[in-house]
């Protein structure tokens, strides 16, 4: 049976359109003043203003709607995402790019049939096909399906230990997906990604108080709960802990982030320690490398965007959230 993993051309002829597309449209990308500027701002008239004749102005008419940022900025997301691979041949960069949204809705889906008393496990088996998109990669997630199965099963366990569960299987599917591009640089940096997203998970939920003992029962990365064991074992050295997984390049990058920035951001750290995968991608002439150069820097502009603008809205301070924004790709 022919899959979508199976689908992929190489050829990079079938990228030059694409490329040029991404060329032009990286033209559009906000510069950092853009986001200074939104930080300057002290009312949501201001803001608005600020925003100018950018294509989020439209977005944002009025208060109801900054009331509604991030879920404005992830349908804006996927629009995006909607209208490049249209042009694109087959690649899993699609189904990458589209784990996240896919991922709320299998995880609404999942807490739903686990509340139903009895629910069979077939019945949740029966999403990740689903949520996978590709059966060839939904036939990987065996570590996450097993566990169904057990005596005490994420099904019937804490609403914690399945969020670490579900967590993790999105984590897993980035990997599995990320393994079958056929692009040396697009594999380096979905790879990296996933094992970055596992790491950051692990850690972020161990310093909100999450037990370690827990962890490393529902977090499993790949088929086991290796990966979090021995994540905890370094827990002391988060860097050092991740470093031998990553490939050379990455794990360089993330070396040289202060410790001090990776306790307060280590999602910002994270993306940090990719940007050089990325912008490799984007002196790649032609190819996916560049379509993923283009998402990558919109993923860190709506991230930059829903950070600005929630400070203004709540009034968080101005400082802080300046040091909370992406690096810009263009």
């Amino acid at each position: 049976m022919t899959t979508l993993s199976t689908k992929i051309t190489k050829r990079p002829a079938a990228w030059t359109f694409v490329s040029g597309k991404v060329a032009a449209l990286e033209s559009g990308l906000q510069p950092r003043s853009f986001f200074d500027g939104i930080l300057r701002t002290d009312n949501p008239d201001d803001l608005r203003s600020a925003l100018g004749k950018s294509a989020y102005r439209s977005l944002f008419p009025d208060d109801k709607s900054l009331a509604n940022v991030s879920s404005i900025l992830d349908a804006k997301g996927k629009e995006i995402r909607a209208e490049l691979f249209k042009l694109c041949p087959p690649h899993p960069l699609e189904n990458y790019f589209g784990i996240g949204s896919r991922f709320r809705s299998f995880r609404t889906l999942f807490n739903r049939l686990s509340g139903r008393t009895g629910a069979p496990p077939g019945e949740l088996e029966a999403l990740f096909p689903v949520f996978a998109v590709d059966p060839g990669y939904a036939d990987r997630m065996t570590g996450h399906r097993n566990l169904l199965e057990r005596k005490q099963p994420p099904q019937q366990a804490t609403p914690m230990e399945r969020s670490l569960y579900l967590d993790s299987a999105a984590c897993t599917l980035m990997r599995i997906v990320g393994e079958s591009a056929p692009e040396p640089l697009v594999r380096r940096y979905m790879v990296d990604r996933a094992i970055l997203a596992a790491w950051s998970g692990i850690f972020r939920d161990r310093w909100n108080g999450v037990a370690a003992e827990m962890i490393r029962a529902w977090f499993i990365f790949g088929r086991g709960a290796e990966f979090a064991a021995d994540m905890l074992a370094m827990e002391s050295d988060p860097k050092r802990a991740v470093g031998g997984l990553l490939s050379t390049r990455t794990a360089a990058a993330l070396e040289g982030i202060d410790n001090q920035r990776i306790r307060a951001d280590i999602d910002g750290a994270a993306t940090d320690a990719l940007r050089g995968t990325v912008l490799d991608c984007r002196r790649v002439p032609f190819g996916a490398e560049r379509a993923l150069s283009y998402l990558a820097a919109v993923e860190a502009e709506l991230v930059n965007l829903e950070l600005c603008l929630s400070a203004v809205v709540n009034n968080i301070d101005r400082a802080v959230t300046a040091s909370r924004l992406r690096r810009e790709y263009a």
